[in-house]
């Protein structure tokens, strides 16, 4: 009897620790949790605040146009309007006559 006496203490001592190690880890994984929570805080804020500077430009603050980035020709500008240019086909033309024979020549002598 004092044997399973022993026993069942050494058992209860044994489960003791293991539900004392098991609320270590359960604080250890709180904390952490709670750090994960608020570092994902501060990246929405990061993310925020990244976003609002990529937005920046002279006509929405105080930079100077001069460092507004360049940006690409949208394809608007690309696209081709209905008519062509220039003159139409068997389109007469006019052109200029020009100015002739001269009357006189000027020599210049050196």
């Amino acid at each position: 009897m004092e044997e399973m006496a022993q026993t069942v203490v050494l058992i209860g001592e044994w489960l003791l620790k293991q539900q004392q190690q098991l609320k270590q880890q359960q604080r250890k994984l709180e904390e952490k949790q709670q750090l994960i929570e608020e570092q994902q805080q501060e990246i929405e804020k990061l993310k925020e605040a990244l976003d609002k500077l990529k937005k920046r430009s002279s006509s929405n603050s105080s930079i100077p146009p001069s460092a507004d980035q360049l940006k690409k020709p949208s394809d608007k500008n690309k696209r081709k309007k209905g008519k062509k240019r220039g003159s139409k086909y068997d389109h007469p033309g006019k052109t200029r006559n020009g100015f002739g024979e001269p009357d006189a020549r000027n020599r210049v002598t050196t």
